[in-house]
């Protein structure tokens, strides 16, 4: 017993989150944040969608690297899933109401506002990631999901 609760501890070490999954993480959101501004300020010749495939070959690649670097695969966690399903839901709720304030204050002609709230959701973004991950270590550490 001891033994197993040995290898869950050395595993859930593992899953600190690197650097560069951090820095990637904070690039999808700083992508999904400049949303409001690229559909208001770009032509419209111009398309979102090779962005939005761009973002979610990004994720694909960060999930697939953060695997590969811990030995820990957990995929896309949605919000059924319980370690770190607070820190899910907070980014939910903050990325919506980010994404709602930015409109409105790019529609006033407020801008310099709009890129701070922005950039206040991105650094939000990445510290729901990190806990997100915490809520993953602390389930392996525990053998199973806590409550």
């Amino acid at each position: 017993m001891e033994q197993l609760r040995e290898q869950r501890n050395r595993l859930a070490d593992r899953m600190r989150p690197p650097w560069w999954y951090l820095t990637g993480s904070a690039t999808l959101f700083a992508l999904a944040f400049a949303m409001p501004f690229m559909s208001r300020y770009l032509p419209q010749w111009v398309r979102l969608w090779p962005l939005l495939i761009a973002a979610l070959a990004l994720a694909w690649l960060l999930q697939w690297g953060l695997a590969r670097a811990t030995g820990v695969s957990i995929g896309f966690p949605d919000l059924t899933y319980r370690p770190g399903r607070r820190a899910r839901i907070a980014m939910l709720v903050v990325s919506i109401a980010a994404i709602v304030t930015e409109h409105f204050l790019i529609d006033r002609g407020l801008l310099t506002a709009a890129v701070v709230v922005a950039a206040l959701a991105v650094v939000a973004g990445v510290i729901s990631v990190g806990a997100a991950l915490r809520g993953v270590r602390e389930s392996l550490r525990t053998g199973g999901e806590p409550a």
